[in-house]
């Protein structure tokens, strides 16, 4: 039986274990890349709960064979090149280096796709760029963050502030605040909200409280809640980045001056 066929017969009987993982063993000895690659798109496409084939870890065993597999498809059609950008993401530095022209390449691709009509593609680059995204990104992800019509791609676009590493964290919070201030003031749906309070709490390293699971269950009162105290963090650092600047240029507390004041 081909690859295919035997995932297709998996996925009618929701990947029992014995019989998937005899198929992951099958899979990671068949030569047939691009069958593979297939099988990845196909589970990345059913919903998250049942995407259990694990194929797309497996495929990071195929190391540098896979990589030079998947490049050329950066450039194919929007559903297939954000797969391929997603499973390089995946392999990350401390898995399976990509040279600073790929890594580029694969970022470039990210960012183009981020911006599909497709919001299955939006999602899935967006989680991408999380991953191996740089400063450049941050902008990209803050407009997401507002105005994608799509409440996954809302709450990715927070989520992958959190991803982001953490030689980042000071840009993140220089750049990024101002789209997660407007996001916690005026965002309705609760696990959008939730998600850049947990994004708040990631990259300023703070607690309000919040848990994924309350997150999940979408626990308006809770989230609320804490996105009250994230804007509150949020709006009191602001203040006191204005009276450390203040008092930088000789004011005493108290006494900032009117131009000061404004960007409270």
């Amino acid at each position: 039986m081909d690859c295919i066929s035997w995932y297709n017969d998996l996925a009618s009987c929701e990947f029992p274990l014995q019989e998937t993982l005899e198929f992951l063993h099958g899979l990671s000895k068949s030569d047939d890349i691009g069958s593979h690659f297939r099988i990845c798109c196909m589970d990345a496409e059913r919903p998250v709960s049942e995407q259990k084939s694990g194929a797309s870890l497996l495929f990071r065993d195929r190391g540098r064979t896979g990589v030079d597999y998947l490049m050329p498809l950066l450039n194919g059609d929007d559903r297939t090149a954000s797969h391929a950008a997603f499973l390089l993401a995946s392999f990350r530095p401390w898995v399976i280096p990509l040279s600073p022209g790929e890594n580029a390449a694969v970022r470039r691709a990210l960012a183009r796709l981020a911006e599909s009509d497709d919001a299955m593609v939006r999602r899935r680059s967006i989680v991408a760029i999380g991953w191996i995204g740089t400063e450049e990104e941050i902008p990209l992800l803050s407009r997401h963050l507002l105005t994608d019509e799509d409440a996954y791609c809302r709450a990715w676009s927070a989520s992958s502030f959190l991803q982001m590493p953490d030689i980042l964290r000071e840009t993140i919070q220089a750049e990024a605040k101002g789209s997660l201030v407007a996001c916690l003031e005026s965002e309705q749906d609760i696990f959008v909200k939730g998600t850049a309070v947990e994004a708040v709490m990631a990259v300023w390293d703070v607690s309000f409280g919040l848990r994924s699971s309350t997150v999940e269950e979408r626990n308006r009162r809770a989230v609320d809640r804490a996105a009250r105290k994230a804007l509150q963090f949020l709006k009191s650092e602001d203040r006191s980045s204005a009276t450390m600047r203040a008092r930088t240029l000789g004011y005493p507390p108290g006494c900032l001056p009117t131009v000061v004041l404004y960007y409270i």
